[in-house]
Formats: C-alpha cells, sequence, structure tokens
C-alpha cells in the first residue's frame, strides 16, 4: 500500500554547510600568524635598507678617519704678518665645517694670538679657560684680560693672579715647524672644555 504525503508536514531540518572548508581553527591560527610572521619580516627589509644609507657616511669615516679622529693643522698667517717685537696679534682661525652629511667651507671656527719671540712663534687659544669668552688684548698694559670675569694673564699666557677666577693659564697650540720654516704658521688648533684646571680636549 503506497504511502501518502501529509501536505503540512514539517520538512527535516538540513545541516548548515561547513564554512571553514573542512580546516579546523588550530589551523586556520596557525596560517594566519605565520603570514603575519613572514609580513613583518618582509616590512622589516627597507627600513634595514634605509639605515645603512643612512649611516654609510659615518661609517665611511670612521674606517678612513675623517678630521675629527685627529689634529687638523691650520694655516693662520705667514710669518710676515707677525711684529717682530714680541707684540701679540690676534688672528681668525679658518676652517671648513664637516659632518657626515654636509660641508661647509670656510667658516671662522675661532681665534688665536701670535707673538714672535726671538724668532720663535708661540701661539695661545684666544678663548678664555674660565667660561669661554674671548680674551682682548690690552696694548697699554702689555696683558690679555677676560672681558668677562676680569681674568687676566701675561704675555705668556700665565695667570696674573692666583686668585684669578680662570682655573688654569691660556691654552698654548702648537705650531708646525716645517711650514714655519717656509714662512707660513700653521697650528694645531685644539679647542678644550673651559672651568676644567687641567687641559682637555673637546671632541
Amino acid at each position: 500500500m503506497a504511502k501518502t504525503l501529509n501536505p503540512h508536514a514539517t520538512p527535516a531540518p538540513q545541516a548548515a554547510p561547513d564554512s571553514t572548508g573542512g580546516n579546523p581553527p588550530r589551523r586556520n591560527f596557525l596560517v594566519a600568524s605565520l603570514a603575519a610572521m613572514i609580513g613583518t619580516i618582509v616590512g622589516l627589509f627597507p627600513v634595514g635598507a634605509g639605515m645603512l644609507v643612512f649611516l654609510d657616511p659615518i661609517l665611511k669615516r670612521k674606517k678612513t678617519g675623517g678630521a675629527e679622529t685627529g689634529k687638523p693643522r691650520l694655516r693662520v698667517a705667514s710669518i710676515e704678518a707677525i711684529p717682530a717685537d714680541g707684540t701679540p696679534v690676534q688672528v681668525p682661525v679658518i676652517a671648513d665645517l664637516t659632518d657626515a652629511w654636509m660641508r661647509d667651507p670656510n667658516q671662522p671656527v675661532g681665534a688665536v694670538y701670535l707673538r714672535n719671540v726671538g724668532g720663535k712663534i708661540e701661539c695661545l687659544n684666544a678663548i678664555c679657560p674660565h667660561a669661554g669668552c674671548f680674551v682682548a688684548y690690552m696694548a697699554d698694559r702689555k696683558v690679555f684680560q677676560c672681558p668677562c670675569h676680569t681674568s687676566a694673564f701675561n704675555l705668556a699666557g700665565v695667570r696674573l693672579s692666583a686668585k684669578s677666577p680662570s682655573p688654569r693659564d691660556m691654552d698654548t697650540l702648537e705650531v708646525d715647524p716645517e711650514k714655519l720654516a717656509g714662512g707660513e704658521v700653521w697650528v694645531e688648533y685644539i679647542n678644550y672644555y673651559p672651568g676644567k684646571p687641567n687641559k682637555e680636549e673637546k671632541p
């Protein structure tokens, strides 16, 4: 006997399709984590390349030994420009200002006092060792005088008083004897930290 279909009967529920495509959740998490890790690594390569380009001038200067690793000798005057009677003369120090990326030629970087003492050229840094002011030469008293805190020095750069605000004498600088023989004055220009009893070279 044939079965009769009931038109009012509720159809049996159907199973929902698997949206994960059959992959368990753990596998999906591992795939996503691996993709994120690869993306991060790939993204780091441009950053690393950019840093190498940025640091390349510094690394080159360290390898070749730039001016900052030595004591530059600079031409400051000719012997004819220095009075033969021992009177100090102030001359500017001109040098090329350079860093790892830029070069600015022929810039004033300081000043020195030159003095001819019996044919020997003496050189003093014009910066006061007390607070870094420029020392003036007082021709009427034949002394160096700092205008900031009244430190005074004789023609050799020695402090005139033990109670001087300056913690040390004026800084002497070396004159190149070979250049001097050719009639030119080249000095080993160095700036030292002010306010210290001993000379400590600035980097």
